[in-house]
């Protein structure tokens, strides 16, 4: 079991959304961080190879970032901007951490900087990162203003793939929820293929789900489980559509969209697997 860290950054959200509200979400025109048409404006750059410091810079977050998904982030801390600037010089990774119930989880996805689409006077910027490589953290360093950490780098299990049945369902469910959703995933997201790796963390991307299960999500080592579970999910959110008595078909939809905030932490001396 993934161990925490506690978190003391003060609130960081209220109380997560239940299925009917997550199909409200996804029915009804979402408010971004930008508009859509900055999104098509300014295309994603392809990620470079990030260097890997031997402490990884953490950004703790009220939210799960998964492997290959995209993210604008607004980043206005002092101690994130110094981050991500370090970050930028040196072609670095940085980790994020979802906080939950008032602690940081330890186990975690790297972010690559893929785009800056905005800068501001006071050092404020607009970025989009994607995630990368999953990660747990075993020892925390303060010794910056903003939070570091060494990672142990986790992967797949290899003999857990998925089957042919199983990749073709869950594209088809996937194409299901997007019809009834018009979700609009080529604006921020790749469009899945049931040949990418990993295909579970891409047809999740962009949809509102619990952030325990998104956690679990990203915690499991077998993509055959991970699909499994993201196929129930989606199935179960199409059925939510199809029976609701007055179902909303919004013509232009980016679903999710999120306002994000930076938080803090209280660093301590942790044991390895667990940050207490």
């Amino acid at each position: 079991m993934i161990g925490h860290f506690p978190y003391t950054g003060g609130r960081f959200g209220g109380q997560l959304m239940e299925r009917r509200r997550i199909v409200r979400v996804l029915a009804m025109s979402g408010a971004g961080l930008w508009t859509q048409q900055r999104f098509r404006a300014t295309p994603l750059l392809q990620a470079q190879d990030a260097s890997r410091p031997e402490l990884l810079p953490l950004f703790p977050l009220d939210l799960v970032l998964l492997p290959h998904t995209n993210l604008p982030l607004h980043i206005f801390e002092p101690r994130y901007k110094e981050m991500i600037g370090d970050c930028l010089r040196n072609g670095w990774e940085f980790g994020m951490l979802a906080v939950h119930d008032q602690s940081v989880t330890a186990f975690g996805c790297t972010a690559s900087i893929t785009k800056v689409l905005e800068r501001f006077p006071d050092g404020r910027m607009n970025i989009i990162v994607r995630g990368q490589r999953r990660f747990e953290i075993s020892e925390l360093n303060d010794q910056k203003s903003y939070l570091r950490g060494t990672p142990e780098f986790v992967d797949d299990d290899p003999a857990e793939l998925p089957s042919s049945d199983l990749l073709e369902r869950s594209m088809a469910l996937y194409s299901r929820l997007k019809e009834l959703a018009k979700i609009e995933t080529q604006v921020i997201q790749d469009v899945p293929r049931s040949t990418d790796t990993q295909l579970s963390y891409r047809l999740i991307a962009g949809v509102p789900a619990e952030l325990t299960w998104l956690q679990h999500l990203l915690e499991l080592r077998s993509e055959r489980k991970r699909l499994e579970l993201v196929a129930d999910y989606l199935k179960e959110l199409i059925e939510e559509f199809e029976s609701a008595p007055n179902k909303q078909r919004a013509p232009s939809q980016r679903i999710a969209a999120v306002t994000f905030s930076s938080r803090g932490l209280r660093p301590s001396r942790p044991s390895r697997g667990s940050l207490p």
